[in-house]
C-alpha cells in the first residue's frame, strides 16, 4: 500500500465587509497576543497591511490613539471594526458593497515585522 498522508493546512483569508475586517482562524492565530493594530496600505504593491502591536508597543509615544485600531480575537475568527477603515481603504482599492456584501483575499504573515500582508490583487472567489 502506497499512502500519502495530507497535513492539516488551511489558507489564511481576510474578509472585508462594509463595517469591518474579519480574519479567519489561521490568520487570527498570528494576532492572539495583539493588544492593538496599525492598518495601512502599500500603494506600489497593492497590499493592505495589518501590524500587530503588543501593549508595550501600542503605548509608545510614536503612535497616537488615532493610529491604533482595536482587534477582538474569538475562538474561530478575529475582527477589526471600523467603517472609517473601510472608507480609507476604498480610496485605494475599489470596494462596491452594493454589488457584493464582502471581499475575500489571500494573505501572508511577515513574522519579522509582525505584519499581515493582504494581497488585494488575489481575491478569493
Amino acid at each position: 500500500m502506497d499512502i500519502q498522508w495530507f497535513p492539516k493546512t488551511a489558507p489564511g483569508v481576510v474578509s472585508i465587509y462594509e463595517t469591518n475586517i474579519t480574519l479567519n482562524k489561521v490568520v487570527c492565530d498570528y494576532f492572539k497576543d495583539a493588544y492593538s493594530t496599525l492598518i495601512g496600505y502599500d500603494k506600489s504593491n497593492h497590499l493592505l497591511l495589518i501590524k500587530s502591536l503588543n501593549k508595550e508597543e501600542a503605548t509608545l509615544p510614536k503612535y497616537s490613539t488615532n493610529d491604533l485600531h482595536s482587534i477582538s480575537i474569538k475562538p474561530t475568527y478575529g475582527r477589526i471594526n471600523g467603517k472609517g477603515i473601510i472608507k480609507n481603504l476604498a480610496k485605494f482599492y475599489p470596494l462596491d458593497f452594493s454589488r457584493k456584501s464582502l471581499y475575500k483575499f489571500d494573505c501572508e504573515w511577515d513574522a519579522s515585522q509582525k505584519i499581515l500582508k493582504v494581497n488585494l490583487e488575489r481575491e478569493v472567489l
